[in-house]
Order: structure tokens, then sequence, then C-alpha cells
């Protein structure tokens, strides 16, 4: 009996090991997806904000700061979700034939060519491999280009043309134009 003692211990610790090797393993699987699965609501809301906000500088600025996650506009937060900025989100707008359409100088004609907006994180910083800390086990995956299409909505306008101006009232989050 006595060449038997401490057999039990040396069977759990090698049990346990496996056991919690397995166990921060799903952990941190979970994690990965968790973080995978915030990136892509983000794309998709930012995208969400872009098909009603509109083409302008000013409204790309609110469709980056909607997509990090970031404070109200004009807020001093620099950083947003997972260390993300705004200089890490793309704001495209396509026409219902694939191609891209030009914003910069936005006219009722480039609204009405607009059948699509695309919201897409160019960097992701440190993120572009989510590395699993899973003890004795060094495994990274590569993340995806994560983007987001919707079609496009009002693009900001509340009506096709404002009275008092004559020319067409768009409108975002109660800032209009």
């Amino acid at each position: 009996m006595k060449t038997q003692r401490g057999a039990a211990m040396v069977e759990f610790a090698l049990i346990a090991l496996l056991f919690f090797m397995i166990l921060f393993g799903i952990i941190e699987f979970g994690r990965a997806f968790f973080t995978y699965n915030t990136l892509v609501e983000a794309t998709r809301r930012g995208a969400r904000v872009a098909a009603v906000c509109p083409v302008s500088a000013a409204g790309q600025t609110m469709v980056q700061q909607a997509t990090i996650f970031d404070g109200a506009p004009g807020d001093s937060q620099t950083t947003g979700l997972l260390g993300l900025t705004t200089a890490d989100v793309q704001v495209t707008y396509w026409k219902s034939d694939g191609t891209q359409a030009d914003t910069t100088t936005p006219n009722s004609a480039t609204y009405d060519s607009i059948a699509f907006v695309r919201v897409q994180i160019l960097s992701l910083n440190s993120l572009n491999n989510i590395r699993l800390l899973i003890p004795g086990v060094s495994v990274a995956f590569p993340v995806p280009t994560i983007a987001t299409t919707l079609p496009s909505e009002s693009l900001g306008r509340i009506s096709p043309v404002n009275p008092s101006t004559g020319s067409p009232t768009r409108c975002c989050y109660g800032v209009c134009t």
C-alpha cells in the first residue's frame, strides 16, 4: 500500500491540466467570437447611421463616431471600441450598378444616384490577429475584413425641397443643413 501513496495526486494533476486547458480554450474561443461579433455589430450600426445621415463631412464624422461607439459629437474622447479611432472607419457610397458614387461635392443628383452605403473597419490596430490566451498553446486567428453594406434610405432628406431655401433639407439626429 505504501507504493500507491500520492498516485491520486499525480492522476489529479494530469487530468486537471487537460481539464483546465480545455476550459480556458472554451472561454478564449468565446471571447474571440464575442470580439468578432462586436466588430460586426459596430459596422452594422455605422451603416445604419450612414443610411439616414447626409452625405457630408459632418455626416461621415457622425457615422465614424457611431461605428466606434464614441461619445456624443464634439466629445473629447478620441478612441472608442477596442481602441479604434474614427480614422480606422471608412464610409463609402455606392450606385446601383456597383460603382462608387462621387461624394466630393454632393448635390441632388448625387443623392439620387446613391443606392447603398458601406461602412468598413480598415485597421484593427493590435487586433489584426486575435490571440487566444490558452495555457501552453499559442494560437492566433487573423481577423477577416469587417464591413456592412445596407441600402440607402433617406440619406438625411426630410423633404425633397426646403420651402425656405429651395434646396433639399438634410437632417441627421436633429442636425439639419
